[in-house]
């Protein structure tokens, strides 16, 4: 009998899991995500705030979604088509920036995170 209810709770929690947000990340997922490393890091390096780049994180991040989502348009990056391992390559790149600004980093990054590299076909 004790088996019975545990096999049924069992079964009623695996069918409630999609229903809070579990399975693969969308577009918009890996979008937020790479904005807040940006973000972050952006923090981290001290320009966000009196004389910074933004006013505010999430004036950083706001900014940074509509960048992503031009950079991983949906025609090209939707559907699961965001490979996880170059998604990572691009968050590591954003998080080894230099915080002067470099062209060099700053082109590094864009290459790293573009869409011919991110998203498959």
């Amino acid at each position: 009998m004790r088996i019975t209810a545990v096999l049924k709770s069992s079964l009623m929690l695996a069918l409630a899991l999609p229903l809070f947000g579990c399975g693969e990340p969308t577009r918009e997922d890996y979008r937020d995500e790479a904005a807040e490393t940006y973000c972050d890091r952006v923090d981290e390096c001290g320009n966000i705030g009196d004389g910074g780049e933004y006013e505010s994180v999430s004036d950083c991040i706001i900014d940074q979604k509509d960048r992503f989502n031009e950079v991983w348009p949906a025609s090209e990056c939707d559907n699961g088509r965001i490979n996880e391992t170059q998604f990572d390559r691009c968050l590591d790149r954003i998080n080894v920036a230099a915080c002067d600004g470099s062209w060099l980093d700053t082109f590094s990054a864009i290459n790293e995170c573009r869409a011919g590299n991110v998203c498959t076909n």
